[in-house]
């Protein structure tokens, strides 16, 4: 058969290919994308930009009469998260009924927005420092550690950042 002399190419090639996706997807490991349910142009790796050793989960007290604004709870039921005034981010474990107040990010006069669970376990959220530019955070609720505060900025940021095509010149 003449396909016989090309066999061990073919292996060779297959073996150089599986260990180059093996050594990728280990690569990465080390510096994980951002789960894809809240994703921002131009923040697609997992980062802490700034050390931020103000953040703290402090356990509070709310009185019942408390507002809960953008409330929302994790798929496996076990842990709401929700502001008070947009200002203020709490997350509440339901089993225990502890509630604890995310404290020492910047700009705490600016408003959160876009909570989201990524598992049942990382809190997602973003705090725009102004119209077109924002900080994307994410919190590990079980270690209650901050595992990344990403900058970025908005779609009409980057189309304004973008060169201007060059007119036809004068004649």
């Amino acid at each position: 058969m003449a396909a016989k002399p090309y066999r061990p190419v073919v292996l060779l090639f297959a073996v150089i290919f599986l260990v180059a996706v093996h050594v990728r997807a280990v690569g990465q490991a080390s510096n994980p994308s951002l789960p894809r349910v809240h994703r921002h142009i131009g923040v697609d790796k997992s980062a802490t930009g700034t050390d931020i050793p103000e953040f703290a989960m402090t356990e509070v007290s709310l009185e019942a009469s408390t507002k809960k604004e953008s409330l929302i709870t994790n798929r496996a039921r076990t842990h709401d998260a929700f502001t008070v005034e947009r200002t203020r981010l709490f997350i509440a474990e339901r089993s225990t009924g502890r509630v604890f107040e995310i404290r020492g990010l910047q700009l705490e006069w600016r408003p959160f927005s876009e909570l989201t669970w990524a598992n049942d376990h990382t809190l997602m959220f973003d705090r725009w420092s102004q119209p077109h530019y924002g900080v994307h955070y994410s919190v590990e609720v079980k270690e209650k550690r901050l595992t990344a505060a990403v900058p970025f900025p908005d779609k009409f940021f980057l189309a304004q950042q973008k060169p201007k095509s060059k007119s036809k010149s004068l004649r």
